[in-house]
């Protein structure tokens, strides 16, 4: 494994935190200072979101999914297979570490768009691969229906949940189950995983934890 590239995918429901972890993340001291320049921070509008015009429209297909996937993964693969020709590592150099950071992905494509397991068990493996590793935020169930429901009070969004449910209580089902379907996810996962409940942490004491976990 080319350890110069390294890579953390932010994971969980709406509302459990991840823009905000993302955010904090790239925020970060250990992170702004790093020693090398090279860094790559993808958001779920790149990752998951690019489809939804698609899936209103006209719906998806397995390939759908796969292509959005495959894009970022052999990019990684790419830039990681070019570094290990050179000697840097060998040389003790780490001023050409690229770490990546992506804002939701396979599982996403799991859990909120119901896509077969199967179709990303190839990319799964190949992200572990590429040293990538798994945060999982985790939201209590009793935080849910402010987190997802009245702190994003716009007609927009309101309109979005009612496919969900007709009251907040058949939303927050809704969302409880997505989150027991993440997280009966792990198990099958290659990669290495952290969760972290963000209903019982503050951003100050999960960021440490997570760029630890994640030892760019």
């Amino acid at each position: 494994m080319n350890r110069d590239v390294s890579g953390l995918i932010v994971e969980g429901i709406c509302g459990a935190g991840k823009t905000a972890l993302v955010h904090a993340l790239t925020q970060s001291a250990p992170f702004v200072q790093k020693s090398y320049l090279s860094s790559i921070v993808i958001s779920e509008h790149h990752t998951s979101r690019i489809l939804e015009q698609k899936l209103s429209r006209e719906g998806l297909v397995p390939a759908d999914h796969l292509e959005v996937l495959e894009f970022y993964v052999q990019f990684f693969e790419q830039v990681s297979e070019r570094s290990s020709r050179m000697d840097w590592s060998a040389r003790n150099r780490t001023n050409h570490r690229f770490p990546f950071l992506l804002e939701r992905f396979h599982l996403t494509h799991v859990f909120h768009y119901g896509l077969d397991w199967e179709y990303v068990r190839p990319i799964d493996v190949r992200l572990a691969k590429l040293n990538c590793k798994l945060c999982i935020l985790e939201v209590d169930e009793a935080d849910m229906e402010q987190r997802i429901i009245l702190e994003r009070n716009n007609a927009g969004w309101q309109q979005f949940l009612r496919q969900f449910g007709n009251s907040n209580l058949e939303i927050v089902e809704y969302y409880k189950k997505q989150q027991e379907l993440l997280f009966n996810l792990l198990p099958r996962t290659r990669m290495e995983w952290l969760k972290i409940n963000t209903s019982r942490a503050c951003m100050d004491e999960i960021v440490p934890q997570v760029l630890s976990f994640w030892d760019i």
